[in-house]
């Protein structure tokens, strides 16, 4: 049984995260305790069981660590029973700094268009890694999967790792008052959001890391993909600042640790 670089990848994750629960105090909460573990020992059973069956599971094999990631992302949310307060108000300071503001500030000195282009280029956050990874594949360039799983689950868990202990809100839960819908895509992206997300933030911003992991792994090997690719995680970082998503600190530590992803994976 030969378990690949990503795989190592993800099981030491979620060993991580079964080692966190242990060491954490659940002021009676030990339902969520035993979830955690439960949850994290299944993955990592079913991480060494697919690589032990190796090519009668392979096309199983490539694919699985998009669930990895999902239940990645939703682990963390386990540990948290309240946000930290002083950390939101760190983030919208530095936010306040660099000149963005709330949803109707925004609104009113961006151009209409330009919000719309940066609200779909976010919607892609959600199918960017399966469209790389799809690309890989029509390329002929399977044989690459390791390497770019690899790129991408550093760069993830990287983020969601840290959720644990530095817990905030979104910076449009915050302004609540202030975000107004500025048109049918932004109207999909938060329903989205609201059916599908943790409703908290991620700092570093794992739609950032994933966007720029996912693009350079590609581009390494399709240029011109990951070129197009690139432009998509560019709009994916920008509307996610714009569109009050992430605060602008979350959306440049995902960027560092998308380049750190990638270039860790290019020794596989």
């Amino acid at each position: 049984m030969r378990v690949r670089a990503s795989e190592w990848i993800a099981i030491g994750y979620f060993v991580y995260l079964a080692g966190a629960a242990v060491v954490v105090g659940w002021n009676g909460r030990r339902g969520q305790q035993r979830r955690v573990i439960g949850t994290a020992a299944a993955v990592v059973g079913t991480v060494l069981t697919i690589a032990w069956l190796d090519t009668p599971a392979v096309l199983l094999r490539d694919w699985i660590p998009l669930a990895y990631i999902l239940i990645g992302y939703w682990i963390p949310a386990l540990f948290v029973s309240s946000t930290n307060l002083a950390f939101e108000r760190v983030l919208l300071a530095l936010d306040r700094r660099l000149g963005i503001q709330d949803m109707t500030t925004i609104n009113e000195r961006a151009p209409r268009r330009l919000i719309e282009l940066l609200e779909l280029a976010y919607l892609f956050c959600y199918p960017m890694v399966p469209i790389g990874f799809a690309c890989l594949n029509v390329a002929g360039l399977r044989m690459e999967s390791d390497r770019f799983w690899t790129a991408v689950l550093l760069a993830v868990f990287g983020c969601y790792g840290v959720l644990p202990w530095l817990p905030t809100r979104p910076p449009r839960a915050i302004e609540r008052a202030s975000v107004r819908s500025s048109g049918p895509i932004r109207r999909v992206n938060l329903h989205v959001n609201r059916a599908a997300s943790i409703q908290l933030n991620t700092f570093p911003s794992g739609h950032a890391a994933a966007s720029v992991a996912t693009a350079l792994a590609v581009g390494f090997h399709v240029p011109i993909v990951g070129l197009a690719l690139g432009l998509i995680a560019l709009g994916i970082v920008a509307g996610s600042v714009v569109g009050r998503y992430h605060y602008a600190a979350d959306a440049a530590a995902g960027v560092a640790l998308g380049l750190v992803g990638f270039a860790i994976s290019l020794f596989v």
